[in-house]
């Protein structure tokens, strides 16, 4: 039923966007901060650009960014967190010696670091949120790997004189992939949050690209005037976030 219900969305959301889609770059000077109409179901913006089009865009760039993000956080935390946890001693002390360093530096010191080294755009969005949440995923890798490392499965392969390395991605991997996916989940939604927060402040993609956050950042001035212009990318997180966290807890009650 939830599979129906998230399909029926899509549909109603394809047929939506091949109504009312519209270029979301094209200003509309008789329809600046116009309220939500026929014609611009979502009303427009300060410039006269359709707000539904250009949240339908925002919406490609906020999910890739954390997504390539996310993934590129669980991918390092499988690798980093899986040889901590299994071999321990120095390689453990120093891996958490530098995750606890990054754990320490603010997200938004870190951020403000690699736009400053990397300059702002899509790049360097992807690397700060990367570093953010690279910590929690190693450390969810490194503590089940620590438990899986004394199970028999493993302790047989040993005796049958299998590599370490094989030993961790062909046999222990495999039986940890539920919390790689709790941990995908999280971070996804967290980085939905963080990029829309970073884009808030004008740390994050500029315009005239849109993302939900910099939609957000340009109508924090209009919000008395025309509420619509915030609160459509404002109910787009919100909602998105509720989904992943949704997934989140059906994964972790399974």
């Amino acid at each position: 039923m939830k599979k129906r219900g998230y399909l029926g969305l899509f549909v109603i959301f394809v047929i939506v966007c091949l109504f009312f889609y519209q270029d979301p770059y094209t200003m509309h000077e008789d329809a600046v901060l116009c309220a939500p109409n026929l014609n611009h179901i979502l009303g427009c913006d300060n410039l006269g650009r359709d707000i539904f089009s250009r949240l339908v865009l925002g919406s490609i760039y906020t999910l890739a960014i954390a997504f390539g993000a996310i993934a590129m956080s669980v991918l390092a935390g499988i690798i980093i967190g899986s040889l901590a946890g299994y071999y321990g001693s120095f390689t453990d002390g120093v891996v958490m010696s530098i995750m606890e360093v990054i754990i320490a530096i603010p997200g938004i010191i870190i951020a403000l670091g690699v736009i400053i080294i990397m300059g702002v755009g899509f790049s360097s969005l992807i690397t700060a949120i990367f570093i953010i949440y690279l910590p929690r995923c190693v450390n969810m890798v490194r503590g089940v790997v620590k438990k899986e490392k004394n199970m028999e499965y493993v302790v047989a392969a040993k005796t049958y004189g299998v590599s370490d390395l094989r030993i961790l991605y062909i046999h222990i991997l495999p039986n940890i992939v539920k919390p790689i996916v709790v941990c995908f989940t999280t971070g996804f939604a967290g980085a939905i949050l963080t990029e829309a927060g970073l884009g808030y402040l004008g740390l994050g993609i500029q315009p005239p690209y849109p993302t939900w956050g910099n939609i957000l950042n340009q109508s924090q001035s209009y919000f008395i005037s025309a509420p619509w212009f915030t609160i459509a990318p404002g109910v787009a997180i919100i909602f998105t976030v509720y989904q992943m966290k949704k997934l989140e807890r059906r994964e972790t009650r399974y």
